[in-house]
């Protein structure tokens, strides 16, 4: 008797965790569903968009970024889903630079645009190569690649703001720019002209002090410039170069590309990644 209790009891258990999956994976499924058909509209968008085409982009995302977060719990997608959405998404952005600013009033005119396009280059490979059917070991070793490019990347849009500040008249009134790529956060401190003498009177000094400017950039490393002082060093590395090595690996790694790359032996694959990233 025990034995037959003991029995029902586990086809009854079993039932109940098949239902329960059952209902999980249909719930799953529906959620899915409600999320493809959310994000659906970014897949019309595509190349270089049209000043209204841009307009209508913004409005849907900004639509879509209201949703309470409590909400856009609820909207997921399949791992690989959400990698072609990002690598499509990233695509767009590169293309299509203005979007980031879209929805915050005007675009400075002295925003230089060309290291964000080259981010979203490197962002939209990252999701491309994760999406590949590449081995394990290879995946990881191009995203440490394309991570490492990235690093460079913002290294030298901090150099080039560093370069265009200094070459800031001192007695001018140009402003440094208000938005460039990499930057976390900036100060300048010591750039006061006015001397006080003990009696009371100011003084304008013959020479204009500029002082110092202290940067973090998104990394987390920090710069300490001091604008009064001749550069120590030129820019690590030529800005036209790096953007043509990043242009050129986003045109070269399409979805050919991996195809081919995945059907190379071990040693081939391993070869035609390093060749793929190396400087010359």
């Amino acid at each position: 008797m025990n034995k037959k209790r003991f029995l029902l009891f586990g086809i009854l258990s079993f039932v109940v965790v098949c239902a329960g999956l059952f209902y999980w994976h249909t719930q799953r499924q529906k959620n899915y569903a409600k999320t493809r058909a959310v994000f659906a509209p970014i897949y019309e968008y595509s190349g270089r968009l049209t000043p209204e085409d841009r307009k209508s982009y913004s409005e849907f995302a900004s639509s879509v970024m209201e949703v309470e977060l409590s909400v856009a719990k609820k909207y997921t997608l399949p791992k690989r889903e959400q990698l072609r959405l990002e690598a499509h998404s990233m695509t767009l952005h590169r293309n299509n630079p203005e979007l980031l600013f879209m929805g915050h009033g005007p675009l400075p005119a002295d925003t230089d645009v060309k290291p964000f396009q080259r981010n979203y280059s490197i962002l939209a490979l990252i999701a491309k190569t994760k999406l590949s059917d590449l081995p394990t070991s290879s995946r990881s070793k191009m995203i440490q690649h394309l991570e490492t490019l990235n690093k460079r990347l913002v290294k030298n849009s901090v150099e080039a703001y560093i370069d265009k500040v200094r070459n800031i008249p001192p007695d001018s009134s140009q402003k440094p720019p208000k938005i460039a790529f990499g930057i976390e956060s900036h100060s300048r401190s010591g750039n006061s002209n006015i001397i006080f003498q003990e009696d009371g009177s100011v003084k304008i000094p013959e020479k204009l002090k500029r002082g110092v400017i202290n940067l973090t950039d998104i990394y987390g490393n920090a710069y300490e410039v001091d604008l009064d002082e001749p550069a120590e060093t030129a820019m690590t590395e030529e800005t036209d170069k790096l953007y043509a090595k990043i242009d050129q690996l986003f045109d070269q790694l399409t979805d050919a590309e991996f195809e081919r790359l995945s059907g190379l032996s071990k040693a081939e694959r391993s070869a035609a990644i390093d060749a793929l990233f190396s400087s010359k």
